[in-house]
């Protein structure tokens, strides 16, 4: 994709469309536990969205916290940073 592993895994992470989704539930609602994202996401269960999360807490897109048994989810958006550089610098 391109010479910066940081970016590629961003862009592989942001690839999946329920990642996207998950990532865009989490922006316009900071905070979320699994289970409430798991009931955003149609068909999605606990543990499928719990493998998501992983692959964009990997990718530094996403953070978690424990709260008691639960665990919040929060973006990282200095994490888009260096997609947000790639584009300008590729804009077309």
């Amino acid at each position: 994709m391109t010479d910066d592993p940081a970016l590629d895994q961003v862009m592989r992470a942001l690839a999946d469309p329920t990642r996207r989704r998950i990532f865009g539930l989490l922006r316009r609602r900071a905070g979320l536990t699994t289970g409430e994202l798991s009931s955003r996401v149609p068909g999605m269960t606990r543990w499928g969205v719990m493998k998501h999360l992983a692959v964009l807490r990997e990718a530094g897109l996403v953070q978690t916290f424990p709260e008691g048994r639960r665990r919040r989810h929060y973006v990282e958006p200095a994490a888009l940073a260096g997609l947000r550089s790639w584009l300008d610098a590729n804009e077309g």
